[in-house]
């Protein structure tokens, strides 16, 4: 319920602002509340994700691609996202998450979040990848970033950003749903 109440705010705080550019860095401005918590004491891992979820949407709103999506009645999807974490954020720690589009490419646009502490310091920072749907399928990214913002050319995707993409995908050919032992599970039975 919390994020309903975030979210609201967020729209609140933005609806009478001018809208900025797609490569413009959104800040948002969090506490660390007693519902994010969890059991240590530290913001819980799981609410990184939906703070960013917060956060992508101020972007979106500041820069206008909420309204094209609403426009068009296109339904953002998220394709993936990852959280590497590097300082705790406690009970009533002040943070923010600075937003920024990193590029797009056919399908989807990548975006950076990083959380910043009240002391200045980086305490996570994530990448999520996004993409548009409508009935028949995919938007391309290329119509939403022309909608947004006529002529719009993506920055080029950090490197680093295709090995995230080439991991998950490696992660997704690989699984079957289903725990299956490897050599070292089935020497360990073995010596048991």
């Amino acid at each position: 319920m919390n994020l309903y109440l975030r979210l609201l705010l967020t729209w609140l705080r933005n609806r009478h602002q001018p809208l900025r550019h797609y490569l413009h860095v959104a800040t948002s401005r969090f506490r660390v509340l007693p519902h994010d918590l969890d059991v240590f004491g530290h913001m819980n891992n799981g609410r990184y994700l939906q703070v960013m979820d917060v956060a992508r949407v101020e972007w979106m709103i500041q820069t206008g691609v909420a309204s094209v999506i609403r426009a068009n009645r296109w339904a953002p999807i998220l394709g993936g996202g990852t959280v590497r974490f590097m300082r705790s954020l406690r009970l009533f720690d002040r943070y923010e998450v600075n937003t920024r589009l990193l590029g797009w490419d056919r399908r989807w646009f990548y975006l950076e979040h990083s959380f910043i502490d009240g002391r200045g310091r980086s305490a996570a920072v994530g990448v999520t990848r996004a993409g548009l749907r409508q009935r028949d399928g995919w938007v391309d990214a290329c119509t939403v970033a022309n909608a947004v913002h006529p002529g719009a050319i993506s920055p080029e995707i950090p490197g680093h950003i295709h090995d995230w993409v080439d991991f998950e995908e490696a992660i997704c050919l690989h699984s079957t749903g289903q725990f299956r032992p490897g050599k070292a599970d089935i020497a360990l039975r073995e010596i048991n």
